[in-house]
Protein backbone atom coordinates (compact mmCIF):
# COMPACT_ATOMS: atom_id res chain seq x y z
CA UNK A 1 0.00 0.00 0.00
CA UNK A 2 1.61 3.73 -1.07
CA UNK A 3 2.71 5.52 1.66
CA UNK A 4 0.89 9.03 2.39
CA UNK A 5 2.41 11.96 3.71
CA UNK A 6 0.12 15.24 3.55
CA UNK A 7 2.41 18.19 2.66
CA UNK A 8 1.92 21.68 4.31
CA UNK A 9 0.60 23.52 1.18
CA UNK A 10 -1.11 27.12 1.54
CA UNK A 11 -4.07 26.83 -1.07
CA UNK A 12 -3.13 30.27 -2.18
CA UNK A 13 -0.20 29.06 -3.30
CA UNK A 14 -1.22 26.05 -4.46
CA UNK A 15 -4.39 28.02 -7.23
CA UNK A 16 -1.35 30.31 -8.47
CA UNK A 17 0.29 26.81 -8.84
CA UNK A 18 -2.83 25.72 -10.72
CA UNK A 19 -3.17 28.83 -12.63
CA UNK A 20 0.17 28.55 -14.09
CA UNK A 21 0.11 24.71 -14.82
CA UNK A 22 -3.16 25.73 -17.21
CA UNK A 23 -1.11 28.52 -18.67
CA UNK A 24 1.73 25.99 -19.47
CA UNK A 25 -0.59 23.60 -20.93
CA UNK A 26 -2.27 26.49 -23.23
CA UNK A 27 1.34 27.52 -23.82
CA UNK A 28 2.95 24.24 -24.85
CA UNK A 29 -0.79 23.79 -27.32
CA UNK A 30 0.05 27.42 -28.84
CA UNK A 31 3.76 26.49 -29.35
CA UNK A 32 2.65 23.19 -31.52
CA UNK A 33 0.20 24.79 -33.73
CA UNK A 34 2.98 27.88 -34.39
CA UNK A 35 5.50 25.22 -34.64
CA UNK A 36 3.23 23.84 -37.89
CA UNK A 37 1.87 27.37 -38.92
CA UNK A 38 3.94 29.83 -37.76
CA UNK A 39 7.28 27.65 -37.93
CA UNK A 40 10.48 30.53 -37.80
CA UNK A 41 8.83 32.94 -35.31
CA UNK A 42 7.76 30.00 -32.72
CA UNK A 43 11.56 28.69 -33.60
CA UNK A 44 12.93 31.90 -32.74
CA UNK A 45 11.08 32.44 -29.21
CA UNK A 46 11.77 28.78 -28.12
CA UNK A 47 15.26 28.45 -28.71
CA UNK A 48 16.16 32.09 -28.59
CA UNK A 49 13.97 32.90 -25.89
CA UNK A 50 12.44 30.10 -23.63
CA UNK A 51 15.08 27.50 -23.89
CA UNK A 52 18.04 30.33 -22.93
CA UNK A 53 16.17 31.06 -19.49
CA UNK A 54 15.50 28.05 -18.46
CA UNK A 55 19.48 27.09 -16.91
CA UNK A 56 18.92 30.71 -15.20
CA UNK A 57 16.20 29.44 -13.65
CA UNK A 58 17.58 25.85 -12.42
CA UNK A 59 20.34 27.70 -10.54
CA UNK A 60 17.41 30.29 -8.76
CA UNK A 61 15.37 27.68 -7.89
CA UNK A 62 14.31 24.51 -10.07
CA UNK A 63 10.73 24.52 -8.68
CA UNK A 64 9.88 27.45 -10.71
CA UNK A 65 9.49 25.05 -14.09
CA UNK A 66 8.61 22.03 -12.60
CA UNK A 67 5.74 23.67 -11.02
CA UNK A 68 4.73 24.60 -14.26
CA UNK A 69 5.87 22.54 -16.82
CA UNK A 70 3.29 20.79 -19.40
CA UNK A 71 5.06 17.75 -20.12
CA UNK A 72 4.97 17.48 -15.81
CA UNK A 73 0.97 18.11 -16.03
CA UNK A 74 0.42 15.74 -19.05
CA UNK A 75 2.73 13.04 -16.84
CA UNK A 76 0.13 13.62 -13.74
CA UNK A 77 -2.98 13.51 -16.06
CA UNK A 78 -1.87 9.97 -17.50
CA UNK A 79 -2.60 8.86 -14.13
CA UNK A 80 -6.19 8.56 -14.97
CA UNK A 81 -5.14 6.25 -17.36
CA UNK A 82 -4.02 3.61 -15.06
CA UNK A 83 -3.46 1.14 -12.81
CA UNK A 84 -0.47 2.82 -12.04
CA UNK A 85 1.67 1.57 -9.84
CA UNK A 86 5.01 2.38 -7.92
CA UNK A 87 8.01 1.87 -9.28
CA UNK A 88 10.94 -0.45 -8.45
CA UNK A 89 14.27 0.95 -7.09
CA UNK A 90 15.73 -0.80 -9.97
CA UNK A 91 13.22 0.54 -12.74
CA UNK A 92 13.97 3.96 -11.76
CA UNK A 93 17.66 3.69 -12.14
CA UNK A 94 17.02 2.30 -15.28
CA UNK A 95 14.94 4.53 -16.62
CA UNK A 96 16.84 7.66 -15.21
CA UNK A 97 19.73 5.52 -17.37
CA UNK A 98 17.24 6.04 -20.52
CA UNK A 99 16.89 9.60 -19.49
CA UNK A 100 20.71 10.42 -19.78
CA UNK A 101 20.67 9.03 -23.06
CA UNK A 102 17.66 10.39 -24.52
CA UNK A 103 19.66 13.73 -23.32
CA UNK A 104 22.50 12.78 -25.34
CA UNK A 105 20.55 12.39 -28.43
CA UNK A 106 18.33 15.15 -28.43
CA UNK A 107 19.98 18.04 -27.75
CA UNK A 108 22.76 17.08 -30.84
CA UNK A 109 19.50 16.47 -32.84
CA UNK A 110 18.97 20.19 -32.34
CA UNK A 111 21.69 20.86 -34.99
CA UNK A 112 20.07 18.10 -37.17
CA UNK A 113 16.56 19.62 -38.07
CA UNK A 114 15.22 20.67 -34.62
CA UNK A 115 16.83 23.98 -34.90
CA UNK A 116 14.76 25.11 -37.83
CA UNK A 117 12.55 22.78 -38.91
CA UNK A 118 9.03 23.67 -37.18
CA UNK A 119 7.23 21.12 -38.17
CA UNK A 120 9.82 18.27 -37.04
CA UNK A 121 10.24 19.36 -33.73
CA UNK A 122 6.59 19.84 -33.66
CA UNK A 123 6.23 16.30 -34.07
CA UNK A 124 9.28 15.54 -31.76
CA UNK A 125 7.62 17.46 -28.66
CA UNK A 126 4.32 15.83 -29.18
CA UNK A 127 6.15 12.41 -29.34
CA UNK A 128 7.56 13.17 -25.64
CA UNK A 129 4.00 14.60 -24.98
CA UNK A 130 2.40 11.23 -25.65
CA UNK A 131 5.30 9.49 -23.58
CA UNK A 132 4.62 11.54 -20.68
CA UNK A 133 1.13 10.89 -20.70
CA UNK A 134 1.69 6.85 -21.27
CA UNK A 135 4.35 6.91 -18.22
CA UNK A 136 2.00 8.34 -15.83
CA UNK A 137 -0.64 5.93 -16.71
CA UNK A 138 1.78 3.25 -15.87
CA UNK A 139 3.89 4.22 -13.09
CA UNK A 140 2.47 5.98 -10.47
CA UNK A 141 2.17 10.15 -10.23
CA UNK A 142 5.04 11.68 -11.93
CA UNK A 143 7.89 9.12 -10.87
CA UNK A 144 8.57 7.96 -14.46
CA UNK A 145 9.20 10.84 -16.51
CA UNK A 146 9.66 14.13 -14.44
CA UNK A 147 11.47 12.64 -12.18
CA UNK A 148 13.88 9.52 -14.19
CA UNK A 149 13.02 9.57 -18.08
CA UNK A 150 12.76 13.57 -18.65
CA UNK A 151 15.61 14.89 -20.69
CA UNK A 152 15.81 17.79 -18.28
CA UNK A 153 15.88 15.84 -15.03
CA UNK A 154 19.93 15.97 -15.07
CA UNK A 155 20.63 19.71 -15.74
CA UNK A 156 17.72 20.18 -13.15
CA UNK A 157 19.37 18.05 -10.44
CA UNK A 158 23.34 19.60 -11.55
CA UNK A 159 22.26 22.95 -11.70
CA UNK A 160 19.29 22.87 -8.89
CA UNK A 161 21.34 21.46 -6.40
CA UNK A 162 21.70 24.44 -4.47
CA UNK A 163 18.80 26.94 -4.94
CA UNK A 164 19.46 30.60 -4.49
CA UNK A 165 16.06 31.17 -3.14
CA UNK A 166 13.31 29.39 -1.62
CA UNK A 167 10.29 28.38 -3.58
CA UNK A 168 6.68 26.88 -2.42
CA UNK A 169 6.40 23.48 -3.94
CA UNK A 170 4.67 23.48 -6.95
CA UNK A 171 2.99 20.06 -7.40
CA UNK A 172 2.39 16.74 -5.32
CA UNK A 173 -0.27 18.35 -2.44
CA UNK A 174 0.38 14.86 -0.65
CA UNK A 175 3.54 12.30 -1.57
CA UNK A 176 3.10 8.86 -1.74
CA UNK A 177 6.95 8.35 -2.64
CA UNK A 178 6.58 7.11 -5.87
CA UNK A 179 10.07 7.78 -6.50
CA UNK A 180 12.63 5.38 -4.20
CA UNK A 181 15.12 8.29 -4.10
CA UNK A 182 16.38 11.75 -5.51
CA UNK A 183 13.08 13.18 -5.71
CA UNK A 184 14.19 16.77 -6.32
CA UNK A 185 10.19 17.93 -5.57
CA UNK A 186 10.51 16.49 -2.12
CA UNK A 187 14.31 16.04 -1.52
CA UNK A 188 15.24 19.56 -2.82
CA UNK A 189 18.60 19.86 -1.50
CA UNK A 190 19.35 16.91 -1.09
CA UNK A 191 18.14 15.20 -4.42
CA UNK A 192 21.79 15.23 -5.76
CA UNK A 193 23.23 13.17 -2.70
CA UNK A 194 20.60 10.68 -2.25
CA UNK A 195 21.03 10.36 -5.75
CA UNK A 196 24.47 9.61 -5.93
CA UNK A 197 24.24 7.48 -3.11
CA UNK A 198 27.24 5.73 -0.69
CA UNK A 199 29.17 6.49 -3.76
CA UNK A 200 29.08 10.26 -2.71
CA UNK A 201 31.71 9.48 0.26
CA UNK A 202 34.06 8.69 -2.32
CA UNK A 203 35.86 8.43 -5.95
CA UNK A 204 33.22 6.41 -6.55
CA UNK A 205 30.94 8.82 -7.56
CA UNK A 206 32.49 9.29 -11.15
CA UNK A 207 30.81 5.55 -11.89
CA UNK A 208 27.82 6.54 -11.17
CA UNK A 209 25.42 7.43 -14.12
CA UNK A 210 24.99 10.82 -12.69
CA UNK A 211 28.21 11.31 -11.52
CA UNK A 212 29.74 10.15 -15.33
CA UNK A 213 27.02 12.97 -16.89
CA UNK A 214 28.00 15.84 -14.61
CA UNK A 215 31.44 15.70 -15.44
CA UNK A 216 30.96 14.93 -18.91
CA UNK A 217 28.26 18.24 -19.43
CA UNK A 218 30.90 20.92 -19.93
CA UNK A 219 32.84 19.13 -22.68
CA UNK A 220 29.46 18.29 -24.31
CA UNK A 221 28.00 21.99 -24.51
CA UNK A 222 31.89 22.74 -26.28
CA UNK A 223 31.09 20.20 -28.48
CA UNK A 224 27.42 21.28 -28.94
CA UNK A 225 28.67 24.67 -29.46
CA UNK A 226 31.63 23.87 -31.95
CA UNK A 227 29.27 22.50 -34.78
CA UNK A 228 26.99 24.30 -36.76
CA UNK A 229 22.96 23.59 -37.63
CA UNK A 230 23.01 20.64 -40.43
CA UNK A 231 20.93 18.70 -42.42
CA UNK A 232 20.48 14.87 -40.86
CA UNK A 233 23.65 13.85 -43.20
CA UNK A 234 25.80 15.13 -41.15
CA UNK A 235 24.45 13.59 -38.13
CA UNK A 236 27.60 11.54 -37.49
CA UNK A 237 30.00 14.84 -37.15
CA UNK A 238 27.77 16.21 -34.94
CA UNK A 239 27.15 13.37 -32.40
CA UNK A 240 31.26 12.93 -32.72
CA UNK A 241 31.69 16.16 -31.66
CA UNK A 242 29.39 16.85 -28.87
CA UNK A 243 29.95 12.81 -27.30
CA UNK A 244 33.48 13.43 -28.12
CA UNK A 245 33.84 16.53 -26.12
CA UNK A 246 32.03 14.58 -23.35
CA UNK A 247 34.24 11.69 -23.25
CA UNK A 248 37.26 14.69 -22.62
CA UNK A 249 35.44 16.04 -20.65
CA UNK A 250 34.73 13.42 -18.36
CA UNK A 251 38.74 12.15 -18.67
CA UNK A 252 40.11 15.31 -17.95
CA UNK A 253 37.49 15.65 -14.64
CA UNK A 254 38.53 12.51 -13.40
CA UNK A 255 42.11 13.49 -13.86
CA UNK A 256 41.45 16.83 -11.51
CA UNK A 257 39.55 14.85 -9.30
CA UNK A 258 42.31 12.45 -8.39
CA UNK A 259 44.98 15.06 -8.70
CA UNK A 260 43.00 17.54 -5.88
CA UNK A 261 41.19 14.65 -3.97
CA UNK A 262 38.39 16.70 -4.37
CA UNK A 263 35.47 16.16 -2.46
CA UNK A 264 32.19 14.93 -5.00
CA UNK A 265 29.90 17.42 -3.36
CA UNK A 266 32.59 20.50 -4.33
CA UNK A 267 33.58 18.59 -7.60
CA UNK A 268 30.08 18.30 -9.11
CA UNK A 269 29.59 22.28 -7.81
CA UNK A 270 32.15 23.33 -10.43
CA UNK A 271 31.03 21.02 -13.07
CA UNK A 272 27.75 22.77 -13.10
CA UNK A 273 29.53 26.22 -12.97
CA UNK A 274 31.36 25.56 -15.57
CA UNK A 275 28.82 23.77 -17.69
CA UNK A 276 25.86 26.67 -16.91
CA UNK A 277 28.81 29.22 -18.02
CA UNK A 278 29.91 27.37 -20.95
CA UNK A 279 26.39 27.35 -22.26
CA UNK A 280 25.79 31.24 -21.65
CA UNK A 281 29.39 31.38 -23.21
CA UNK A 282 27.90 30.60 -26.42
CA UNK A 283 24.42 31.20 -26.46
CA UNK A 284 25.02 35.15 -25.83
CA UNK A 285 25.83 35.13 -29.62
CA UNK A 286 23.03 33.44 -30.79
CA UNK A 287 20.53 35.25 -28.12
CA UNK A 288 21.95 38.71 -29.33
CA UNK A 289 21.60 37.67 -33.25
CA UNK A 290 17.92 36.40 -32.60
CA UNK A 291 17.09 38.89 -30.86
CA UNK A 292 18.50 42.09 -32.89
CA UNK A 293 20.27 43.19 -29.81
CA UNK A 294 23.42 45.45 -30.38
CA UNK A 295 26.60 43.89 -30.94
CA UNK A 296 28.03 44.84 -27.19
CA UNK A 297 25.10 42.72 -25.71
CA UNK A 298 27.40 39.48 -26.31
CA UNK A 299 29.94 40.48 -23.60
CA UNK A 300 27.35 41.10 -21.15
CA UNK A 301 25.68 38.53 -21.10
CA UNK A 302 28.45 36.90 -20.93
CA UNK A 303 29.84 39.08 -17.44
CA UNK A 304 26.01 38.91 -16.14
CA UNK A 305 26.23 34.80 -16.88
CA UNK A 306 28.94 34.29 -15.36
CA UNK A 307 29.38 36.84 -12.34
CA UNK A 308 25.72 35.31 -11.05
CA UNK A 309 26.94 31.77 -11.58
CA UNK A 310 30.54 32.44 -9.78
CA UNK A 311 27.46 33.58 -6.97
CA UNK A 312 26.05 30.17 -6.87
CA UNK A 313 29.22 28.43 -7.02
CA UNK A 314 30.57 30.29 -3.95
CA UNK A 315 27.21 30.12 -2.41
CA UNK A 316 27.41 26.20 -2.94
CA UNK A 317 30.65 25.48 -1.58
CA UNK A 318 30.08 27.35 1.32
CA UNK A 319 26.85 25.04 2.23
CA UNK A 320 29.15 22.19 1.55
CA UNK A 321 31.66 23.75 4.50
CA UNK A 322 29.19 24.32 6.98
CA UNK A 323 28.08 20.92 6.26
CA UNK A 324 30.72 19.44 6.66
CA UNK A 325 31.49 21.30 9.93
CA UNK A 326 27.94 20.24 11.35
CA UNK A 327 29.12 16.24 10.80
Amino acid sequence: MARLHVLDVDPRIARRWAVGRAVGILGFAVLLTALVFAPQPALTMLWSVAVPLLPASFFISPAFWRGVCPLSSLNAWGNRFGPAREMTAREASAIGVAGLILFHLLVPARHLGLNTDGPVLAGALAAIALIAVASGARYASRSAFCNALCPVLPVERLYGQAPLVEVARGRCESCTVCTPRGCIDLADRKAMRQLLGAPRLGGQWLQTPFGIFAAALPGFIVGYGLVPDAGFGEAPSVYAATLGGAMASYVVVRALVSATRSTPVRAIAWCGALSGGLYYWYAAPVLTRNLGLIDVAVPAIRAVAIGAISAWLLRTLARDRAAAVEQ
